[in-house]
């Protein structure tokens, strides 16, 4: 009986996993199967956060295959082909070594923990800070300058105007996505 019962525990014992202090340990920054970790790089409380993270597009994703750098200077993560952005040179930068990725089903800047983005300064009031030139007019805060043709096409002239495209059907601030033919096309209203 007695031998029976060390033959038991010594199958158990050759059975057991290893202990921990013998496990190899995973690289920094690695979680279980060997992925590295995704920690989001833009606070939601950063105050270029809906630029860079193209709040107002549909973000939802299963996998990175999903997003896609957008904007002018590729400042936008956001999924879909091409998010749009404002063209003008923001005053803090993604770092080179960030990724666009889905972190928990949304498409957002990520990296290993390692990186941090720099404070932006705070905005003056919309009414202080102007938008983008668009011909003689300046736009109000938060448009862009919109660039079309009318009813005869490229054969007529081009027109410009602002406001804020919405290729998505997407729009923020409770805005509705209202297309505009032979005008600037889907813009927020």
């Amino acid at each position: 009986m007695l031998r029976a019962l060390v033959v038991v525990v010594l199958a158990a014992v050759a059975a057991a996993p290893a202990c921990k202090g013998s496990e190899s340990a995973l690289p920094a920054g690695e979680v279980g199967g060997g992925e590295p970790t995704r920690v989001p790089l833009v606070p939601k409380d950063h105050a270029l956060y809906a630029r860079f993270e193209g709040t107002s597009l549909d973000n939802g994703c299963s996998d990175d295959s999903a997003c896609n750098k957008g904007g002018c200077s590729n400042e936008v993560c956001a999924a879909g082909d091409s998010a749009p952005g404002t063209c003008d040179v923001p005053e803090v930068q993604i770092p080179s070594a960030a990724n666009c990725g889905c972190v928990s089903g949304e498409c957002v800047w990520y990296s290993d923990g390692n990186l941090t983005l720099a404070a932006a300064a705070e905005k003056p009031a919309a009414a202080e800070q102007p938008g983008p030139r668009c011909g003689d007019v300046t736009c109000a805060a938060g448009e862009t300058c919109i660039e079309y043709y009318g009813i005869a096409g490229p054969r007529g002239p081009k027109f410009e105007t602002c406001g804020i495209p919405c290729p998505n059907g997407k729009c923020a601030d409770g805005k509705k996505c209202i297309t505009i033919s032979d005008g600037p096309g889907p813009v927020c209203q």
